[in-house]
């Protein structure tokens, strides 16, 4: 089949624009590049430097015909929420509104359109993870920032286009997802930590290194997009692991991989409890016939191999919370004991 693939330089579409070629499929992308690179295209698809938010790409859905319009061009947050709320309804809202007009018009068969994930909803107390109960996709959203929000609103615009022009879709929503090979425009935390340890340097943990979170490694995501094509209607998903860490135990998993001892940097420590939030993958389960594959060990060490360009030699010994938390505890006291001798 044919496949638009849009936001097809970033780190998302740039896999699913490969896995589609692979499986044989004819894909063009769509992307322009303010957050994706021309490097990441696969140079088998045919590409459009185009804004979504442009006029012409109408005319080039038009001209292409799709079977599929995989929609996962994003705006990424700025610093200040000023600079971020027009900018994020113009892409994800204006910007939408044209492709959905575009899907229309030339008759696409199907849109799968990328969602929000974790961010969608409110952290539930600590204690709902510990006891393994994931959020539903029928939980009600709590979006806080304008990226959020204007996910959320996006998501109803499909649904309407949907009743009213009969455009069938998918909607992903999808957990943190890590697995990048692009250290410069990173996004997951681990990227981040694994670039510092690698050259020596103390990674800072920003925000509430507590909070736990789903996080999905990106070939699993990939898998579900390539069942998606030919498996789902009119649905919202969550794509998940359905397990929950903090970014203190990918930190500490990190550390395991690259046998290194450097601690931590904490910046801006939330003063709040700390909350979780695991998404149900259940839904997907059923609709897709999908199911994460890459646990959390494994996701760390290809993660590794990936972003370093050489492979890691797999740790044997089965990683598992209690290990994380006793390594955590470990590091904790040995810094507590170096900061008494300086005393």
């Amino acid at each position: 089949m044919k496949i638009a693939m849009l936001g097809g330089a970033g780190f998302v579409g740039s896999h699913l624009t490969r896995a589609y070629l692979n499986a044989g499929h004819d894909v063009f992308v769509i992307d322009s590049l303010v957050h994706g690179a021309r490097e990441a295209v696969d140079p088998r698809a045919r590409f459009y430097h185009l804004d979504i938010r442009d006029g012409k790409l109408q005319a080039v859905l038009q001209a292409e015909r799709p079977d599929i319009v995989s929609h996962h061009a994003v705006q990424r947050e700025h610093t200040l929420p000023c600079e971020g709320s027009l900018v994020d309804a113009d892409v994800h809202i204006r910007g939408l509104l044209n492709v959905l007009d575009g899907c229309v018009n030339a008759q696409v068969a199907k849109l799968i359109f990328a969602s929000g994930g974790n961010s969608l909803y409110r952290p539930s107390p600590l204690q709902r993870a510990e006891a393994g109960i994931p959020v539903s996709e029928d939980t009600g959203v709590h979006p806080q920032r304008p990226q959020d929000i204007s996910k959320i609103a996006g998501e109803w615009y499909v649904r309407y286009y949907t009743r009213q022009y009969r455009l069938p879709h998918l909607i992903l929503r999808y957990a943190d997802i890590y697995g990048e090979v692009d250290g410069v425009r990173a996004w997951h935390p681990l990227t981040s930590f694994l670039m510092q340890l690698t050259r020596g340097r103390r990674p800072t943990i920003r925000g509430t290194d507590r909070d736990v979170r789903d996080h999905i490694f990106i070939d699993d995501v990939v898998r579900a997009n390539l069942y998606a094509l030919e498996r789902g209607c009119n649905e919202t998903l969550h794509i998940s692991s359905g397990q929950g860490y903090t970014l203190k135990q990918f930190y500490h998993a990190a550390t395991r991989v690259l046998q290194s001892d450097l601690q931590p940097v904490y910046a801006s420590p939330s003063q709040t409890e700390p909350g979780a939030i695991i998404l149900d993958n259940r839904r997907a389960a059923q609709v897709l016939k999908w199911r994460p594959e890459i646990d959390f060990l494994t996701g760390i060490n290809l993660a590794v191999e990936r972003l370093c360009g050489k492979p890691i030699e797999v740790h044997t010994e089965p990683l598992t919370l209690e290990r994380l938390d006793l390594r955590e505890q470990a590091a904790s006291q040995e810094q507590t004991s170096r900061s008494a001798a300086l005393v």
